[in-house]
């Protein structure tokens, strides 16, 4: 949500009938004002949504997601995080113009979290060690896919996390 007023820019669009009667009523579901709802939507795309989908970003139902996860050995999941942990945030941080840095993988690991929900985020910083929490919903092999997805991209950037995994949370401490 945009709390600066002086961020905030009055412009008016014209919206395909079916659309705008989609967002009053979702608008209303979450007890927001459409003007919210739409500025929300417009900062998701512009801050990852159009990022993604140069990345081939798809949406998958959770519970599909969860199934497909319990049907590889942890071996294989552990590849396939470190695989992509080598290749995607490269792309999805490029894509925005930012140089790779363990700044610029923080800012990914957030934008998963608040635009993909793929976790929950949390971080804390004790005397210059930050730590970094990610909790979900999809079990241990979700957890040792992002495990090696993220130790992966952090060493993109020349930094050494230590991870810690659980059946429902990893922890990165840098």
């Amino acid at each position: 949500m945009v709390t600066d007023k002086s961020q905030v820019i009055a412009k008016s669009f014209r919206v395909n009938r079916k659309a705008l009667h989609a967002l009053r009523d979702e608008a209303r579901r979450q007890n927001l004002s459409l003007n919210t709802l739409v500025s929300q939507l417009l900062i998701n795309y512009a801050e990852y949504g159009r990022f993604a989908e140069t990345a081939h970003s798809m949406n998958l139902v959770s519970r599909i997601f969860s199934e497909i996860l319990n049907t590889a050995n942890e071996d294989a999941i552990m590849l396939a995080g470190q695989n992509a942990g080598k290749t995607v945030p490269k792309a999805m941080v490029s894509s925005k113009s930012c140089d790779l840095t363990m700044n610029s993988i923080i800012q990914h690991i957030q934008d998963l979290a608040s635009y993909a929900h793929l976790f929950s985020y949390n971080e804390t910083n004790l005397n210059g060690q930050w730590t970094i929490t990610l909790s979900h919903e999809h079990g241990s092999k979700w957890s040792l896919f992002l495990s090696g997805y993220f130790s992966e991209a952090f060493k993109t950037t020349g930094t050494e996390p230590k991870i810690d995994a659980s059946d429902r949370a990893i922890t990165i401490r840098l």
